[in-house]
């Protein structure tokens, strides 16, 4: 939820404060003219005697007092700035007025009209219409007491005091051009101050939803800068922070929280903690510690990426916390789960190994063909004994091979000639292309279980009429088996899912070919217990290749 009231709030008081700074200006500018205009009076009242007519004089004066008045009392945030002008205006009527009552022996009163014509000369007028108004104000000021007392006006009349006007005339072109400067840079210093004060509003805004997002997201994400200080913690950290925290320390430091290893009770120690880490520069992408005790324990996968300046130089860090205690107690109990089933099924697979093997004993009493039937129901017995054996290695992490001088040629022809009748049946053609004396130091029973696998995939997930080839060679790093199809393929996204635990393919999923997932993670896992590797590579509708790599020993 964003906060618009302070920003009007903001606004409010801006406002109010340029209205209490224009009505002082104002204020003042006339205070001047309306002090120096007492003054005036004040001299005149002395001569009353040399007054033309001392009540037009006072009449002046009041109308400037008035003025004054109005000038104070005004609502000028709500009154338009050109009407302003009408305050200079007033001046002169009220400076006409004194001057024509004055008489020759205060002929000065007409200078008052300096302040009248500063003032429109320091404004926003443009300094022609400022010059305009001073001569049509200047020339009304010394004639209308000439047009005004009795007997002829002549030029003689109308010339003489027109020094007045020239010099009122001169002053305001003087100050207007003087100020015109002072004003550009005045409106340039307020539009400034505007955008500065859109952009300051606008990176304000920008930070309220930014706090608003990161509090909405439900990860924790921490910022800080060179020199490790904080700079920006959301809600959920601030969570996670406390969980960490040792009971009855509501502050503690990095090295006082409460952070383990996998294994839930070991300490991390602080150097090696990765905020710690993350801060000093290293990138982390996924690092799994557990922090707080007891049944608040929680798992938090922790990401980092470094921050850099312009010029490259190191400016901080964005570390996030990911809760992944959900997920790592589902894992925990699906692990569980097969390991339970496995030892499960071991007890009836026993039983049923046990009959057949019984029963196959008295093969000579048994009726034609059943025998035959047995030795197939013996040997997938004992193919789903060896799955579930694999499953619990795979599950208790025991995954052991024992590697031995072994003829490899033997150990692919007969796992090529396993897989022909399943081939053949589906219209597959395979061959095996390795030589056939090829010996090599491996465990010979893994190795012809993770050969059955990629040759029982490449025939499940192959076409009537594609093929199949297997090769195998020694090269200069180790053995070499290869086994590569003409099948359906995999997309290059899930290619590093491969040999994950259950995955099966988008495309294979919507299919009726059957499987959990299984064969490539054994296969997998047998090659890397013989220290080699396993790569994939695959094009949509063309085929898959498989290679493994097993090192062998230098003679």
């Amino acid at each position: 939820m964003t906060d618009t009231g302070r920003p009007r709030e903001r606004e409010d008081h801006r406002g109010a404060r340029r209205s209490r700074h224009r009505r002082r200006r104002i204020v003042l500018s006339e205070l001047a003219l309306t002090i120096t205009f007492t003054l005036a009076v004040g001299l005149g009242l002395a001569q009353r005697g040399a007054l033309d007519s001392t009540a037009v004089f006072l009449a002046g004066w009041a109308l400037n007092l008035v003025v004054l008045a109005l000038c104070c009392t005004l609502p000028w945030s709500r009154i338009s700035g050109r009407w302003v002008i009408l305050v200079p205006l007033a001046d002169f009527v009220a400076i006409g007025l004194a001057r024509a009552a004055a008489g020759d022996a205060l002929s000065g009163v007409g200078l008052l009209a300096a302040f009248p014509v500063v003032w429109i000369a320091a404004s926003r007028v443009r300094t022609a219409a400022t010059v305009a108004i001073t001569v049509v104000a200047a020339l009304a000021i010394i004639w209308f007491p000439l047009v005004a007392q009795p007997g002829p006006v002549t030029v003689d009349t109308l010339i003489d005091p027109i020094l007045l006007p020239i010099m009122l005339t001169g002053l305001a072109w003087f100050v207007s051009e003087l100020t015109k400067a002072d004003r550009r840079r005045q409106e340039a210093l307020s539009a400034s101050q505007a955008a500065l004060r859109e952009s300051v509003e606008a990176g304000r805004a920008r930070e309220r939803l930014l706090g608003t997002v990161l509090d909405t997201v439900s990860v924790g994400v921490l910022a800080v800068d060179a020199h490790g200080d904080d700079i920006l913690m959301n809600a959920r950290q601030r969570e996670g922070h406390a969980a960490a925290a040792p009971p009855g320390n509501d502050d503690p430091s990095e090295a006082e929280l409460l952070i383990f290893g996998e294994d839930r009770v070991t300490p991390i120690p602080p150097e090696r903690r990765p905020v710690l880490r993350a801060i000093s520069g290293e990138g982390l992408d996924g690092e799994q510690v557990w922090v707080g005790t007891g049944r608040s324990q929680r798992a938090l996968g922790i990401s980092s990426r470094s921050m850099h300046d312009d010029d490259g130089g190191f400016a901080g860090t964005v570390v996030s916390f990911n809760d992944v205690t959900a997920l790592l107690q589902a894992l925990h109990a699906k692990d569980d789960f097969l390991s339970n089933v496995s030892h499960e099924f071991r007890t009836p697979l026993t039983s049923i190994l046990g009959y057949l093997e019984l029963s196959l004993e008295r093969g000579e009493s048994l009726p034609d063909g059943v025998a035959g039937y047995l030795q197939v129901a013996r040997r997938n017995a004992l193919r789903l004994e060896r799955l579930v054996e694999d499953l619990l290695a795979i599950n208790a992490g025991t995954f052991e091979v024992h590697p031995v001088p072994t003829d490899v040629g033997r150990i692919l022809a007969e796992a090529a000639s396993s897989s022909l009748l399943r081939a053949t049946r589906a219209g597959i053609r395979l061959e095996n292309h390795a030589p056939a004396g090829l010996p090599a130091v491996a465990d010979p029973l893994r190795l012809a279980q993770a050969v059955d696998n990629l040759l029982s995939n490449a025939v499940k997930y192959n076409r009537r009429g594609g093929s199949i080839t297997l090769d195998a060679a020694l090269g200069g790093d180790g053995l070499i088996v290869r086994v590569e199809d003409t099948g359906i393929g995999i997309e290059a996204e899930e290619l590093h899912q491969v040999f994950d635990r259950f995955f099966r393919s988008s495309s294979v999923r919507s299919s009726t070919v059957q499987g959990v997932g299984l064969g490539l993670l054994i296969t997998k896992s047998i090659v890397s217990e013989h220290g080699g590797s396993i790569t994939v590579t695959s094009e949509p509708g063309v085929g898959t290749c498989f290679s493994m790599l097993l090192p062998q020993p230098t003679r």
